[in-house]
């Protein structure tokens, strides 16, 4: 685990809470990682995509106690963070993120089979590299 440079007072629990969220984070992306390296099935991919729903909440999550820490003011929710993630250049790419905060959407609330298959392939096409994009870029910020 990463000590953090941060600029929070001492005692108030935020760089703490943003230590345990940035290792929620990693943890969920070896995990999606896990099931992305096994053969497709059907059961398999229902685990990539729940996998996936965990790792962008960990994700957003992990840029709010990031932006709270230096100051920022915003809702916790994933449509009021991540606009303030993009001008803060936690992320570059605001319509990839937000395809991924719609996909997170729609595996919350329903199953659709082929929803479903779009979704996983999104994350093995797409969604993985940006997940680790921000891992990286994270890691240097922290």
């Amino acid at each position: 685990m990463t000590a953090f440079k941060t600029s929070g007072q001492a005692g108030d629990g935020k760089a703490e809470r943003l230590q345990q969220q940035w290792g929620y984070f990693n943890r969920a992306l070896d995990r999606l990682k896990e099931a992305l390296a096994e053969p497709e099935s059907p059961f398999l991919r229902d685990s990539v995509v729940k996998r996936f729903e965990i790792t962008f909440e960990m994700a957003w999550k992990t840029m709010y106690r990031f932006l709270l820490l230096k100051g920022e003011r915003m809702a916790p929710k994933a449509w009021d963070v991540l606009p303030v993630a993009l001008e803060s250049l936690l992320i570059t790419d605001a319509r990839l993120w937000d395809q991924m905060r719609e996909y997170r959407n729609d595996t919350s609330h329903e199953y659709d089979e082929n929803k479903a298959v779009e979704i996983a392939a999104f994350v093995r096409q797409k969604g993985l590299a940006e997940l680790e994009r921000f891992q990286l870029h994270m890691a240097g910020k922290l």
